[in-house]
């Protein structure tokens, strides 16, 4: 039972490892609340969570429109529990503390 247990932990240890993120990591979408904006962040192909940031913060500049009312960046994905690979991320990565918003396509 007790050797189980560390090989477990272990497993779950190994698999938060920043290389094991990079072949077994989602690809995270986000919008504002009109939908008017929307980004894909996709594993391995370059788009990161911070491009999406400036992104965004170019998006208000050129749409000051948006920067009234409800201008927050929100997450279109689901946290998966199951996926304990990714576990740390979902601890310390800021685009898990984004409030959720069901994806809209426009």
């Amino acid at each position: 039972m007790k050797k189980a247990l560390i090989i477990i932990i272990a497993i779950v240890f190994i698999s938060n490892l920043p290389i094991f993120n990079f072949f077994f990591q989602e690809n995270y979408e986000y919008q504002n609340f009109d939908s008017s904006f929307t980004y894909a962040e996709e594993s391995g192909k370059g788009n990161s969570f911070k491009s999406c940031l400036i992104n965004y913060g170019a998006f208000l500049c050129k749409h000051p429109e948006k920067d009234q009312g409800d201008n927050r960046l929100y997450r279109s994905f689901t946290i998966k529990p199951w996926r304990f690979w990714e576990w740390a991320q979902m601890l310390f990565s800021e685009r898990y503390r984004l409030p959720y918003k069901e994806k809209t396509n426009k």
